[in-house]
Parts: C-alpha cells; sequence; structure tokens
C-alpha cells in the first residue's frame, strides 16, 4: 500500500482516524509541557607560560620544563584525558551535578568547557567545577616531573560559565518521536480495523447468500411461484384454474377451436411422429378433473413443426 491509498484509507476511515491523529496532538503536547529543556554553560580557561627570567648579565635564565619543550597541546591533551575519566564523571554526578560535560582545545593554548544540566544552576555549577579540575591536572602533571615554581605553567580562567542558555533539541526531538510513532500507530491501526470490517461485511454477504432460498429472495413462496417453462423439442402450454392458457417463452400459442359440449375434438396426424393433443372428457390419459376450490395447473405439450402457422395474430383468423 503506497502513501497515496494509505492517505485515501485515512480519509475514507475518517471516524477511526480522526480521534487517533487529535489522541496523538494531545499526547505530543503533553511532552512538550512534561519534558523539560537543556541549559548550556560555557566556560574558557588560559594556559599561561612561565615567566621569563633575565640573569645578572642580562641574559634570559632557560626554563626547564618538559611540558613547555613539548608544547602547549599535548600539557592540553593530557589534561583533557584526566579531566574527562569515567571515574570523574561519575564523582560529579552523585554530588549532584551533570556529567555532560565537554572539554576541547580548538585554540591553543585555550580549553573550551561547555556543560549541559537540567536547570541553570547545575550547569553554571558544572562549569565552575570543570574550570578547578582542569586547573588542578595542569599542576599535578607538571609537579610529577619536579618543574621548578618558577617554570611553572599556569592557567587563567576567563569566564565562569555564569552565561546560560536553553536548548531546547531535546524537546524537538521528543516531539518528533511521539508524532511519527502517533502516526504510524493510527496508519496501523486503521488499516486493521478496516480489514477486520471488511472480512465481516463479506463473511453477513456470504452468509445471506446461502441461507435464503431462491423464493425466499424473490419475496414469494415457493408454492405461488409458477412452473418455469422449458423448450426440450416441443412447446408447453400452462392452462390455470382460471382457464387462460400461458404460452411459453419462445413458443406461439396455437388456436384451438371450440368443440361441441359432450363431443370430442378431432385426432390429426402430425409430422415428426409428436404425439398429439388430446381435449375431452373421454380421453383416459387426460388427468382428472381437480376440485373446485383447487388451484389446478395443467401442462399439455404443444408440438412444435415447420406446418405450424408462422402468420400475424390477423392472419391466423
Amino acid at each position: 500500500m503506497d502513501l497515496w491509498d494509505m492517505t485515501k484509507l485515512l480519509f475514507r476511515r475518517w471516524y477511526i482516524s480522526l480521534p487517533l491523529m487529535l489522541a496523538v496532538l494531545v499526547l505530543v503536547g503533553v511532552a512538550s509541557q512534561v519534558v523539560k529543556p537543556d541549559y548550556s554553560a560555557t566556560a574558557h580557561i588560559q594556559l599561561i607560560p612561565p615567566p621569563v627570567v633575565t640573569g645578572p648579565d642580562g641574559r634570559q635564565k632557560p626554563i626547564k620544563n618538559q611540558w613547555f619543550d613539548l608544547g602547549y597541546a599535548a600539557l592540553g591533551n593530557a589534561t583533557m584525558i584526566d579531566v574527562t575519566r569515567q571515574s570523574v564523571l561519575k564523582q560529579m554526578a552523585e554530588e549532584g551535578l551533570s556529567d555532560n560535560v565537554t572539554v576541547t582545545m580548538d585554540r591553543v593554548p585555550l580549553f573550551e568547557i561547555e556543560a549541559v544540566g537540567n536547570s541553570p544552576e547545575q550547569a553554571t555549577a558544572t562549569a565552575d567545577r570543570m574550570l578547578t579540575l582542569i586547573e588542578d591536572a595542569v599542576a599535578e602533571r607538571q609537579t610529577s616531573l619536579r618543574v621548578a615554581e618558577s617554570d611553572l605553567i599556569t592557567t587563567l580562567a576567563l569566564d565562569d560559565g555564569s552565561e546560560v542558555e536553553v536548548q531546547n533539541s531535546k524537546v524537538m526531538r521528543v516531539m518528533v518521536v511521539a508524532l511519527g510513532a502517533g502516526l504510524l500507530l493510527t496508519a496501523g491501526v486503521t488499516v486493521g480495523v478496516d480489514a477486520i470490517l471488511r472480512r465481516r461485511t463479506r463473511r453477513r454477504a456470504g452468509n445471506g447468500t446461502a441461507s435464503a432460498t431462491p423464493e425466499e429472495a424473490a419475496g414469494q413462496p415457493a408454492a405461488a411461484r409458477p412452473p418455469a417453462a422449458t423448450f426440450d423439442g416441443e412447446a408447453t402450454q400452462v392452462v390455470g384454474a382460471a382457464g387462460r392458457p400461458a404460452p411459453a417463452a419462445g413458443a406461439v400459442a396455437p388456436r384451438v377451436a371450440r368443440q361441441p359440449a359432450g363431443q370430442q375434438p378431432a385426432r390429426r396426424e402430425q409430422p415428426g411422429g409428436e404425439r398429439p393433443v388430446h381435449r375431452g372428457n373421454a380421453d383416459s390419459r387426460r388427468p382428472a378433473a381437480a376440485p373446485p376450490d383447487s388451484d389446478a395447473t395443467i401442462v399439455l405439450p404443444v408440438p412444435h413443426s415447420t406446418a405450424w402457422p408462422r402468420g400475424s395474430r390477423t392472419d391466423r383468423q
């Protein structure tokens, strides 16, 4: 089923899809109110090189710091590894801070810290705590190599993360997911109910056709229906209780001459060896007369031959 057929089905079964769509919209609205946005705090900390010392002879004293020789990028990478360990983030989460922290060093020697929290206070406190951790990690990395205090690389915090921004990306993701799931649920329920209704309709139509007889389908009892007219080489003349002959389908009713009472009609030979028509009370093969109050029907065979007059009613008279 393509998108166009699905759209037509949703419009045809609007009494099913419309309430579901309204429920989905309500669900999306509730999700947008229940899910709170995130708050992002950004902080920056700068690496400061050791001071330059000039000797009595006017020459600069060399800096004996291995990290200074390697460069700020090396010290910065080692510091980021120290402050983003899983144990450190877990300890921060236990203290009520956020563990969603990103530390980068795009512009050497500047650290950029981004802390995302559930509230502005949590985001600001997480960024401030990360500034302290970076400062301690830089000092510890140099102290482990016994760098003199005059040759240490220090840090300087440029901002403390007090400026917080609201991030609605989480709310948008939740709304998109809720809307997509609601549309899929609406389409699935509509298709399922449509299949059930179609199956029930076919079942009811099949049961009604199988249980109803032809007489019931025509709206009249079987006894009141006249016998079906057949043509097997000779026409059939049906005479009802009212005494009016009814010609069979596809046959021309013959003209029967009136005979005096008590006199049998003359027999005539028919071509083709067909049985002649016998009229009168003296014929032994004629069925017994029915009671006056009964609705008797007499079926008489009428020969069909080439000698039968084919003219119009006026010519035959």
